[in-house]
């Protein structure tokens, strides 16, 4: 269900399970909508069969007849996103929407020569708006990619030691470098707590640092008996597992901060490395392509803790490193303020695709 059109899927039966199960065909150019799934909580997913097809207990489909318009259905649907959102109904396990709600849906039905203009029209502006939320996509990536290749070319210029994460532990300009992975001492859901000892993951990270209010917390009791992956305030954190990418410098004023494996901390000897300094040098290009590397070749999304120690990083003297920082902080204030730019575009693109929508099947599309 992530376009309007499904012609095909991952999982599919054979026609004698449909013909031993309450399983039915549903015909090409039905609407089909989820009305049984977790995703409820944030968006409809709608979509139109391009196929003939079957479907599970977590969707239902509506089967125009002549009079009614295939694509005209779909966007009467996507329309009333909104008002199907405000339905939807939750359990401890599962979101729905009642079929008594998706029956009183009233839909203006027009002459199906008149429902094929409303959709041409529709198809002409979400294209344009399509056009224009590509553009401001690309804008956001290049706002990064600008400030990944600034770090690059300063610290070219920087003329530092081009040294291993291991190199750096043996000297002592690293003075730790571990990850959460907390092997049997890993937390269970029921020993979460509403306040104590913050228990952190990649999720956690929002832009340029931690939101706490995303955290999980322990007792300081259950939180003692966790010997490895606490950060304290400075350490300079990497997403390294399933969000993979982000680094954040960590500024608490708790003592301690339980990492999740999906975090490493990297705890800087101040007067060797600048931690605000070693953020920004793995925030760059040259840091990214190492780590896009390992998962390449990996399964899944993760960047092992025994890798990253085989990683280089640029490392110029004291002085250097605060003063590229600073340069660096400005930057990214400037690139910072473009993604924001482009992404109220983006959020402005979609309200206008939702207005668009709710005035065509209100009879005031011109």
């Amino acid at each position: 269900m992530k376009s309007d059109v499904i012609s095909t899927s991952e999982d599919k039966i054979t026609a004698a399970a449909i013909e031993g199960s309450a399983t039915k065909w549903i015909p090409r150019d039905a609407t089909l909508i989820v009305v049984r799934s977790g995703i409820l909580a944030r968006t409809v997913p709608v979509c139109i069969a391009g196929r003939d097809l079957t479907i599970n207990q977590d969707l239902k489909a509506l089967i125009p007849d002549k009079s009614l318009d295939p694509r005209y259905l779909f966007l009467f649907l996507k329309s009333r996103e909104p008002e199907l959102l405000e339905s939807v109904t939750s359990s401890a396990t599962v979101h729905r929407i009642s079929t008594v709600t998706l029956e009183s849906l009233e839909i203006t039905l027009p002459a199906l020569d008149e429902q094929k203009r409303i959709v041409a029209v529709l198809d002409q502006a979400f294209a344009a708006l399509d056009r224009a939320r590509a553009n401001a996509d690309a804008n956001v990536a290049d706002a990064k990619q600008f400030m990944e290749s600034y770090v690059e070319r300063q610290l070219a210029k920087s003329m530092g030691a081009v040294v291993t994460l291991q190199e750096l532990l043996d000297t002592g300009a690293i003075v730790s470098h571990l990850d959460g992975n907390h092997g049997s001492e890993y937390p269970r859901k029921d020993e979460f707590v509403t306040e104590g000892v913050p228990y952190i993951s990649a999720n956690c990270i929002d832009g340029n640092e931690i939101d706490f209010d995303r955290a999980k917390y322990l007792t300081p009791e259950r939180a003692a008996r966790i010997r490895k992956g606490i950060a304290r305030d400075r350490d300079v954190l990497f997403a390294h597992n399933a969000t993979v990418g982000p680094v954040v410098l960590l500024r608490t004023d708790y003592e301690a901060v339980i990492l999740s494996t999906s975090l490493t901390y990297y705890r800087c000897e101040s007067t060797k490395i600048v931690p605000e300094f070693l953020v920004y040098e793995m925030r760059g290009a040259g840091f990214r392509r190492q780590y896009e590397a390992v998962m390449k070749q990996a399964t899944r999304s993760q960047v092992p803790i025994t890798a990253q120690r085989k990683f280089v990083h640029t490392i110029p003297s004291v002085a250097i490193q605060r003063e590229l920082a600073e340069k660096c902080s400005e930057v990214e204030k400037f690139s910072s303020e473009l993604a924001r730019k482009y992404a109220a575009q983006l959020d402005d693109l979609a309200a206008l695709r939702q207005s668009l929508l709710q005035k065509a099947f209100a009879g005031e599309l011109s």
